[in-house]
């Protein structure tokens, strides 16, 4: 199997860096055929690179998941962005993934809920911030960084699809 990687992100000015794994051609068979898409350009894992002890780990390990892209690419040019990924924190790292196969279609898609992750920037600790079940549709941080206010969707219905006829709501971190 190719494996694929995109570009890593140093985090801070420490030995730490993270290196995603790009889900693709070689590997998105494992993610099933459900109604949904994967994602061009989504993570299926993030290595945590330790330069001073050139070690490296798995973030989720076993758990078969679509993590998000930590930057948008806008068109096919890429430049390297100089700015840090909004995502990295004081001392964590959030990370919007997919983990759950929701509606039960016997793949992990598009069409599963999106949930919001937390570890530390040496990528410890990882554990879900937002609750089973809500699928998230953006968040903010408050300038004093002290909370998140995520705006989630909730399947009202109980259709196993987020869209039409399904509540917005609101959750604290």
């Amino acid at each position: 199997e190719e494996i694929n990687f995109s570009d890593p992100f140093q985090i801070d000015s420490s030995e730490y860096f993270i290196i995603p794994r790009m889900i693709d051609n070689e590997n998105n068979h494992l993610y099933g055929k459900g109604k949904g898409y994967l994602p061009w350009g989504n993570y299926n894992e993030i290595i945590f690179y330790n330069a001073q002890t050139n070690t490296a780990k798995p973030l989720f390990g076993k758990t078969l998941v679509i993590i998000s892209t930590f930057r948008e690419r806008s068109n096919y040019y890429y430049e390297k962005p100089k700015e840090t990924p909004t995502n990295f924190l004081g001392n964590h790292i959030l990370y919007l993934a997919r983990t759950e196969n929701f509606n039960n279609d016997g793949a992990l898609d598009s069409e599963d809920p999106l949930y919001i992750f937390i570890s530390t920037k040496t990528g410890e600790g990882l554990r879900q911030i937002t609750p089973n079940g809500l699928n998230v549709l953006s968040w903010t941080i408050s300038q004093d960084k002290k909370f998140i206010l995520v705006k989630l969707q909730n399947d009202k219905n109980g259709n196993k699809k987020f869209g039409q006829g399904d509540d917005q709501v609101y959750y604290r971190i």
